[in-house]
């Protein structure tokens, strides 16, 4: 019973959490709100964010200036095909103070050595060599002319009208009033005094008998038709038609006249 428990003991030792609010199997990309909040994080587009977000996956607290990433391998974590989008998110986080470049690419072809993709550093933490952070990209942001500065805008906007309703108690998605389609002042008539039949033919009583029906027949073709013309209805009725007038001949002098007939 004891050899059973050990392995379950152990376990629960590795989802506890230490002293520091920290346990031993979860680990956490760290964004500070001073990033989030600046002007040059609101400039970055998504491709931009994404390649900062991958940066930082890179770093484990002390490899900060050796964080090793290409291009090619970039643009894969990032999910793109377009290996120049992936360049440029590179020079544009370098350009606004994110990160920046400790080592170059070396490509060698000798046995020996080995070819390393480019070195990186993130500004707001800790460098070799007990290197302070520097911050760089709270001092920047892009220029009147890029349209980057557009974006910046709109977001820092967007930002300001969110901490205005936050500050006020009031949000604008949860006071929204887009769901209300109808004025206050229209009524709405209830579903309970509709008028609609209920039954699925529309309260109609069904027929109990067929209706008394005169049926027509075309008179066929032979011998019963020499005396008719081709193509000819008679009526199909339960009483006789007396001297009914047909239709008149070819020369119009003379009227055919057809016998009565009674349905069988």
């Amino acid at each position: 019973m004891v050899a059973k428990c050990l392995p379950m003991v152990k376990k629960r030792k590795r989802n506890r959490i230490n002293a520091t609010g920290r346990n031993l199997t979860s680990r956490f990309a760290r964004l500070d709100f001073r990033i989030l909040n600046s002007n040059a994080y609101r400039s970055l587009s998504p491709n931009d964010r994404s390649l900062l977000v991958e940066l930082v996956m890179l770093y484990n607290g002390e490899n900060n200036g050796s964080l090793y990433l290409s291009v090619r391998d970039a643009a894969h974590r990032m999910g793109l095909a377009d290996l120049s989008a992936a360049s440029r998110s590179f020079d544009v986080l370098q350009d606004l103070g994110f990160i920046q470049l400790t080592q170059d690419a070396h490509f060698c072809v000798k046995a020996a050595e080995k070819s390393r993709a480019r070195c990186w550093r993130l500004t707001w933490q800790a460098g070799p060599g007990r290197k302070a952070p520097s911050w760089e990209f709270l001092d920047r942001e892009p220029d009147s002319e890029d349209p980057a500065r557009k974006r910046m805008e709109r977001g820092l906007r967007a930002l300001k009208t969110f901490k205005q309703s936050r500050d006020r108690g009031k949000f604008p998605v949860l006071d929204s009033d887009t769901l209300n389609h109808y004025p206050s002042n229209l009524s709405v008539p209830s579903v309970l005094d509709s008028d609609t039949p209920k039954d699925p033919n529309g309260s109609i009583q069904p027929n109990v008998c067929v209706r008394a029906s005169a049926t027509h027949i075309a008179t066929p073709l032979g011998e019963k038709a020499k005396s008719h013309p081709i193509g000819w209805w008679q009526p199909d009725c339960v009483f006789s038609l007396q001297h009914l007038t047909l239709a008149s001949l070819a020369n119009g002098s003379m009227l055919l006249e057809i016998p009565t007939r009674k349905a069988a």
